[in-house]
């Protein structure tokens, strides 16, 4: 028997090492695989040694191992202090049997087991229990989430482990048995189906998770719907199943999750209510859901025909009508709609490059149409019926109340079947718990509210701000919330009070909202009424907490308020349909306004450019330079010319005034000018009552009346 050389073992730089063209892989690694060996040579270095021949040109050939050889390289590349490090190889004297070793070394490596990979994964976690997710996937090169799910598997029962080795469980098995980290619910759920399972699928992963209650389909629609981090935060246990594909768990707390999906619901409801309209009315102080004729329901009309009682489907309202879009946003969708159309191909599917953007791009068009305001028919009681979607959204249907509100004949044989009755109304509710009728409450509101004002009068002798209080905050309110109007319009509550909002009072020619919408104080104005828009006392959804913190804030918060108030009550007295004149307490508040202690002259910050200069008609322009000693210069100008030389004159200074010929008196009356209405003056009072005097006819007729007595006398 021939005696066996004890291979040679060398220690080698990456420098040293080079390429074979004698290795017999010549297929190129994948880059997960690469980035696992990596992350591997990283954690705890080169365990199997590279196999080597001597190269002529220096160093050594690679002939099984090149891809450790090419993953130490690009490490020492990006780590100069690595090419220092050597690491084992060993070397093949023999030249005859390099590719006999090639091919024992690729092929002899077998891929381990998943179980002994994630026993592997245990043990190391037992060795070092601080390490973190990250830190033992940077082992590996793997992801959290790739480690996550391991280390589930990993934490499996040992009794389940043990089978899973055996193979008596497959891995779809043990990965429904790693949907919770519990053990004792692990083995509880196994020694359960052992006992009571007598068919192989009584015991798949499928029966595995609804033993352990997760997946439960219901339940992962309500727990998207309301998202897992608010059900956590109200008090709820969640696990969440690493191995499922739609964020399916165990919910440990199915009524807190019932409860967030009510609250929920409530709102969604209520902002679906606030975007319907039907014949131009909508929900707001004067019309309620019962004057729209609408309601909600919890389940859909009935018919009951040929002995079997089913859902009413034609009185489904299938396709509503959508209000337009505002103009702006319209052109956008029109846009959408063009490129969503352009991605479709000839079989009427999207083409196989452009499904990414086409979903995307439909997501986007169906979230502009959410926007559009839904009309009702303009006949016939509606109900709602609200639902959650398999994929988490909320849902609306709209129904028909019964087959008399579409106008519809019933089937013959057929009973209709109308739905349970409406909840009533807070109103209806308050009103039938003290037996009232309608008038009846109605005038007890009116007695509560005479005794709420002659408490408040009371209070307020006695001090109390509470009065003030709630006005400057119901104002404000008023104000900062606007209501959704008939199609796409807004509107405030305060417009019949004579309080603009800035989107109404810009409304008007071109020229005025050119000229006052650029002016930095109506950008001022716009940001101090977005920072008190956003307080807590008006984001609050229930004023009456709103107002409970309004009365906790400073008195020059407080003072905001007030002024944001007064400013819109302003803005009624001087809106675009005000015939031109400045009122009078406007006039009087602007020299106050001048007088306080930090303000300057108010009139300074008005620039007599061309553009204010334009306010004016050209006839106004032709008075104005003849007052000014221009009126022969202005006699051959243009009316679009006149503008410009009244700003020029206006603004001129001495060299500008020497270049025009200008008397220096002319100037100084034209720098000083300003208009009427903009000068800050006593304000003239109202012209005195005249008292009216006696009718000279009457007074000559009370004369003749006398003269007919004389002669009556004499006569007699």
């Amino acid at each position: 028997m021939a005696k066996t050389s004890k291979p040679t073992i060398l220690h080698l730089t990456v420098d040293q090492l080079h390429r074979s063209e004698q290795n017999v892989r010549k297929k190129p690694s994948s880059a997960a695989s690469d980035a696992e060996i990596s992350a591997s040579l990283l954690s705890v270095g080169l365990i199997q040694p590279m196999v080597v021949i001597q190269r002529e040109a220096g160093g050594y050939e690679v002939i099984a191992g090149d891809r450790r050889r090419r993953l130490l390289t690009a490490l020492a590349e990006a780590d100069a202090t690595r090419k220092a490090l050597t690491f084992p190889c060993m070397k093949v004297d023999d030249l005859s049997k390099v590719t006999e070793i090639s091919m024992a070394e690729n092929r002899a490596r077998e891929a381990m087991a998943l179980p002994d990979v994630y026993m592997g994964f245990a043990a190391i976690r037992a060795e070092r229990p601080e390490a973190t997710l990250e830190e033992l996937g940077a082992m590996f090169g793997y992801d959290v989430a790739r480690t996550a799910r391991i280390m589930r598997i990993a934490n499996l029962h040992p009794e389940i482990m043990d089978l899973y080795s055996a193979g008596e469980i497959d891995d779809a098995q043990a990965q429904a048995y790693a949907a919770t980290e519990d053990r004792s619910l692990q083995i509880a759920v196994y020694r359960q189906l052992e006992r009571e399972a007598t068919r192989p699928h009584e015991k798949n992963a499928s029966a595995i998770r609804k033993a352990m209650n997760s997946g439960n389909h219901e339940l992962t629609k309500l727990m998207c719907y309301v998202g897992v981090e608010a059900y956590r935060e109200a008090g709820g246990e969640f696990e969440a199943d690493l191995f499922a594909q739609d964020g399916a768990g165990i919910v440990q707390s199915p009524d807190v999750l019932h409860q967030l999906v009510e609250q929920r619901m409530t709102e969604d409801k209520d902002q679906f209510e606030h975007n319907i309209s039907r014949n131009g009315r909508v929900l707001g102080e004067k019309w309620g859901l019962a004057d729209l004729q609408f309601s909600w329901a919890a389940t859909p009309p009935q018919i009951k025909q040929y002995g079997y009682l089913s859902t009413d489907h034609e009185l489904r309202i299938r396709n509503p009508k959508r209000g337009d879009l505002p103009k702006d946003l319209a052109k956008i969708y029109a846009s959408m709609e063009t490129r969503l159309a352009a991605m479709i191909g000839e079989d009427d599917e999207p083409m196989a490059d452009q499904e990414e953007a086409y979903e995307k791009l439909a997501s986007e068009i169906a979230e502009l149409n959410a926007q559009r305001t839904i009309i009702l028919p303009k006949k016939g009681a509606v109900i709602a019926v609200a639902s959650v979607e398999n994929d988490g959204s909320f849902d609306v249907e709209l129904w028909f109340a019964d087959r008399a509100a579409k106008g519809a004949e019933l089937p013959k044989g057929a009973t209709e079947q109308r739905g349970p009755k409406p909840a009533p109304t807070p109103a209806e509710a308050e009103r039938a718990r003290f037996g009232l009728s309608k008038d009846n409450m109605q005038v007890m509101m009116l007695i509560r509210r005479d005794m709420i004002r002659a408490e408040l009068m009371q209070s307020a002798s006695a001090g109390s701000s509470l009065a003030l209080d709630f006005m400057l905050f119901t104002q404000a309110r008023t104000i900062l919330t606007p209501a959704q109007g008939y199609g796409n319009t807004v509107y405030f509550h305060g417009e019949p009070q004579g309080i603009n909002d800035l989107p109404h009072d810009e409304d008007g020619t071109t020229k005025i909202h050119d000229l006052v919408g650029s002016r930095a104080e109506r950008t001022a104005w716009r940001t101090t009424k977005g920072g008190l828009a956003s307080g807590a006392w008006m984001t609050v959804r229930d004023p009456i907490e709103g107002f409970a913190l309004f009365r906790q804030l400073p008195d020059t918060e407080k003072n905001k308020v007030a002024a944001m108030i007064a400013g819109h009550m302003l803005m009624a007295t001087t809106s675009v349909y005000s015939d031109g004149r400045t009122p009078r307490m406007v006039r009087e508040l602007a020299n106050c306004i001048e007088a306080e202690a930090g303000f300057g002259r108010w009139r300074d910050t008005v620039e007599l450019d061309e553009a204010f200069f334009n306010t004016f008609s050209n006839k106004a322009r032709l008075a104005l330079l003849e007052t000014w000693g221009l009126a022969d210069r202005a006699k051959g100008m243009k009316g679009n010319e006149t503008a410009a030389f009244c700003a020029r004159i206006a603004n001129c200074d001495e060299e500008d005034a020497k270049l025009l010929g200008l008397h220096p008196d002319d100037v100084a009356e034209a720098v000083n000018w300003l208009p009427d209405f903009m000068e800050s003056a006593t304000v003239e009072p109202l012209p005195a009552k005249e008292e009216p005097e006696a009718d000279e006819a009457d007074e000559l007729g009370d004369e003749d009346q006398d003269d007919d007595h004389d002669q009556i006398d004499e006569a007699a």
